[in-house]
């Protein structure tokens, strides 16, 4: 019994990771993401727009910001489901954004294509 308890708990830890990993890839928050109830709010926007011009400046796209259909918050990290578009077609992007007030420090983490 004592081999195979390393086995078992290791087969837990992988089963468990997949199992977050999947939970959170769907846009589900994940644990400690708290709901933004107001995204309209000045600061969220500011926060979004930086998003969609640092992807701009990274990638050379020219995403146009059209709004904020959810977001979440968890300490410094903004999560945010924004909606824009690239002068054909409106669409769906999910970006997660790291700002630190007191430094004037915004940071995009990543920005990818929302279904």
């Amino acid at each position: 019994m004592r081999t195979q308890l390393p086995s078992i708990l290791l087969l837990l830890a992988v089963l468990s990771a997949v199992a977050f990993q999947s939970h959170a890839t769907k846009g589900y928050p994940t644990p400690g993401w708290n709901r933004i109830k107001k995204v309209e709010d000045y600061h969220v926007q500011s926060i979004a727009r930086f998003a969609i011009a640092e992807h701009n400046r990274q990638t050379g796209d020219k995403l146009e910001y059209v709004r904020i259909y959810r977001g979440y918050v968890d300490g410094q990290y903004y999560r945010l489901f924004i909606q824009a578009t690239d002068h054909v077609k409106a669409r769906k992007y999910e970006a997660v954004i790291f700002e630190k007030l007191w430094d004037k420090v915004r940071e995009l983490v990543y920005f990818r294509s929302s279904s």
